[in-house]
């Protein structure tokens, strides 16, 4: 969705299309926030059930508010479908209507996937959208025919002497941190304020763009357009965002809340020693035409990771994120390239973030344009 705006596809002014976006990203249209936010005594909070906060709600009542992104995200990316598949917007500006029918099968599918997993499952997500519908709006009822091939051979019995040339966890971390340039050069990193651009329009973006990091562990997020300024943070303790029409209330959804969360590290994958469980190094594979060793771990927030190091230089080159959603785990790739040193610290200054359904979290593929570090920030 994100992607249709940038490229022209909406008829909203360039302001209107960036509050549109963000709001998109949180699941909620401008309209219902106004609404909401006029006749609430209190803003919402990211805990409330989503009835409280959304109109409308028919089977997700009970679904905390920051959970319903997640769940419209699993949905849309599994039938390879937009926003505007199920929701038409009403004259208010809303998208509560049930005009369009694809909404109203929709519900009688959630319920049937849950009666499925209940009955069947013991409760567990095992059966989803995309169990059946594998990217396209009709489920996929009949097997493929298949090209007549040999048997396939019987699996090769694991290769112990290969397991142990594995590089212990210890190794592989130490071997990025000496790549970055060094735990002593990190460490003297207290600040950094970096000025990016989105990707797709590095080259003719006039918006102000910025990340400002300090340690340990704080991030604001700053988007600012002529008349219209988004920030997001994260204090150490608690996430927020806010924009300068105060029409966006800072209810952050789950995945947005670990993508900013995920921007207060200083550099990818520095809570790897500390932060995560059941952190293992999980073999070695080919990247491209790179040689990678992966490590799997389970962050503090509850997501599952792997992050993908150059065997030879040591350096990140891939963090696969899978966030937890109400069906299932949602995909999440970014790619580190064009590392550059910086006051002797090396920094991806090219950043690609895919997802199996477009927009997810807070920020979009970008190019760094500028790196300063160690200066005040209040």
């Amino acid at each position: 969705m994100l992607n249709k705006l940038r490229e022209g596809k909406s008829s909203r002014d360039s302001r209107g299309a960036i509050i549109f976006a963000l709001l998109l990203l949180a699941g909620i249209s401008l309209g219902e926030r106004l609404h909401a936010q006029a006749t609430a005594p209190t803003a919402p909070q990211a805990g409330d059930p989503a009835e409280k906060v959304f109109r409308n709600i028919q089977v997700f009542k009970g679904m905390p508010a920051s959970e319903v992104q997640g769940a419209m995200s699993f949905i849309a990316s599994s039938l390879g479908v937009d926003c505007d598949y199920c929701h038409v917007q009403d004259k208010e500006g809303t998208f509560a209507s049930d005009a369009e029918p694809a909404k109203l099968r929709a519900r009688e599918m959630i319920l049937m996937v849950r009666r499925i997993n209940d009955e069947t499952f013991h409760g567990q997500n095992v059966v989803n959208c995309f169990t059946c519908h594998q990217g396209a709006t009709k489920p996929v009822s009949i097997a493929t025919v298949l090209a007549l091939r040999a048997p396939r051979p019987a699996a090769a019995p694991a290769d112990s002497a290969a397991a142990a040339a594995l590089p212990s966890v210890q190794e592989v971390l130490d071997h990025y941190v000496k790549a970055l340039g060094g735990q002593e050069a990190l460490d003297r990193v207290k600040t950094r304020i970096i000025k990016f651009a989105p990707l797709m329009q590095a080259s003719g973006d006039t918006s102000l763009n910025e990340v400002m990091q300090k340690a340990p562990g704080k991030v604001l997020i700053l988007n600012q357009s002529p008349g219209y300024t988004v920030r997001a943070g994260f204090d150490g303790k608690q996430a927020w965002a806010q924009d300068s029409l105060k029409s966006y209330w800072g209810i952050l959804s789950k995945s947005q809340l670990h993508s900013v969360m995920r921007d207060a590290e200083m550099y990818a994958g520095s809570r790897l020693r500390n932060g995560y469980s059941d952190v293992k190094v999980t073999g070695s594979e080919v990247l491209g035409d790179r040689n990678v060793y992966v490590i799997a771990g389970t962050s503090p927030e509850g997501t599952r990771e792997k992050f993908y190091f150059n065997s030879a230089n040591g350096l990140l080159l891939k963090r696969h994120i899978e966030e937890p959603t109400a069906f299932g785990w949602f995909p999440l790739d970014t790619t580190y390239e064009g590392y550059r040193e910086v006051d002797g610290v090396k920094i991806p200054f090219v950043v690609r973030i895919t997802s199996a359904g477009g927009a997810w979290g807070i920020r979009t593929s970008y190019m760094i344009l500028e790196v300063h570090q160690n200066v005040p920030i209040s």
